[in-house]
């Protein structure tokens, strides 16, 4: 019985021995493949060698496996580009698996050489990849590279890498991920403005998130006080919100920073002329204040007609403004007993209806089928052809296109 058993165990570690020397000798065949260039066979060699237990813990095993792929992302032979759908990513985690295992920095320098090349070529593969809307696969490139950048023997710091793994992944919709990188390049201070806009936007983009964008905005127009984007960003949130004597300061900046924009000019007229309405509203005798909105939102409106004479809104604010305070002049005059005063306030109105005119007339080439443009022409051709029968042929263009 003793001399079976001992058989038997002698049998048992032949079989062991044999196998370890089986997938040693897979590995080095593996290796001897990759020498001679035969990357197919070094693959079908290399890859038992990392699920079996005698070499998977092994750095040799990682390091040529690291090699191999490596050598398979940077073949120029069509026969061998189809041996795997990602070779960076499989090399490069090989190699950090090598330098994990590789206590006794047998293979450390040569590693440290792979993966900081390989850092570099996954920028490329990233930008590649972002360009062609594959931002998954882009953000794990650019997390690669991140991630060989801050092994302490390379230290290095790869800020295109940084920002546009937040760019990344703010496109697969890790708002908390997108914002962790981004912060990371405005400390760096690399596209820091561009970064807070895009932070910015993200936030507002989702619904819920109001708030978090709005304590973004504060926060980078604190630290980019003339940044125009962040400036018209902030306007439109107090526009929104009908804050508009916060508005009016934004735009102040913006318009000195963009004085020939005409948005903001217009925004500023529209402001205005918000502002103007709130007053009388509040105060319908009017008063100083409300003098100084009007004639504000005027000019602006104005400047922006100027600069964009094709901006329907600009063209027909300014005429409906022009239009509406005529409006309100004829009431104040109707309300007149002295023949001679009522005369004078009338005659007022009606120079104030003639600015309204060309501006609505301008506006109505622009826009032909507007509501608020039809109404004010219509009650405008009336009041021409009282005087004037010519207006008739005007009067009823406007009256067939209201039907």
């Amino acid at each position: 019985m003793m001399t079976i058993k001992k058989t038997s165990l002698l049998t048992v570690a032949l079989l062991v021995s044999v196998t370890v020397f089986g997938q040693k000798s897979k590995r080095t065949s593996a290796n001897n493949y990759l020498q001679y260039g035969e990357l197919d066979n070094a693959v079908e060699a290399i890859e038992p060698t990392i699920t079996n237990e005698k070499t998977m813990n092994e750095a040799k095993t990682w390091f040529f496996r690291g090699q191999i792929y490596q050598a398979v992302y940077e073949t120029k032979e069509e026969k061998y580009k189809t041996l795997s759908d990602n070779p960076l990513q499989i090399a490069f985690e090989s190699f950090i698996k090598c330098k994990e295992l590789d206590d006794k920095n047998f293979h450390t320098d040569m590693v440290l050489q792979y993966l900081n090349v390989e850092g570099q070529q996954f920028v490329n593969a990233g930008i590649t990849k972002y360009n062609a809307k594959d931002y998954e696969g882009a953000l794990q490139a650019f997390l690669n590279t991140i991630q060989a950048s801050n092994i302490p023997e390379i230290k290095r710091t790869d800020s295109l890498a940084i920002y546009y793994a937040g760019a990344s992944a703010e496109q697969t919709g890790n708002l908390e991920l997108a914002e962790k990188y981004y912060r990371e390049a405005i400390a760096i201070n690399y596209k820091a403005e561009a970064a807070f806009v895009r932070m910015i936007r993200m936030y507002s983009d989702v619904p819920g998130n109001e708030d978090k964008a709005f304590e973004l905005l504060k926060e980078g127009r604190a630290k980019f006080p003339d940044n125009q984007t962040m400036v018209t960003d902030e306007v439109n949130v107090y526009l929104k919100n009908d804050q508009h004597a916060e508005a009016v300061k934004s735009l102040e900046v913006a318009i000195a920073g963009e004085p020939d924009n005409a948005s903001l000019h217009f925004a500023y007229g529209f402001v205005n002329d918000r502002l103007a309405a709130k007053e009388i509203e509040a105060n319908p005798e009017g008063n100083d204040v409300y003098k100084a909105y009007i004639e504000a939102a005027q000019k602006s409106y104005s400047k922006s007609v100027e600069l964009d004479g094709s901006n329907f809104d600009a063209v027909y604010n300014l005429g409906a403004l022009y239009f509406n305070q005529a409006v309100k002049m004829n009431e104040a005059a109707n309300l007149i007993d002295d023949m001679k005063k009522f005369e004078v306030a009338r005659e007022a109105a009606d120079v104030v209806f003639e600015q309204a005119l060309p501006i609505l007339e301008k506006a109505y080439g622009i826009n032909p089928d507007d509501k608020g443009v039809l109404i004010s022409l219509k009650q405008l051709y009336y009041r021409k052809m009282a005087k004037d029968e010519s207006y008739k042929t005007k009067y009823d263009e406007i009256m067939a296109r209201m039907k």
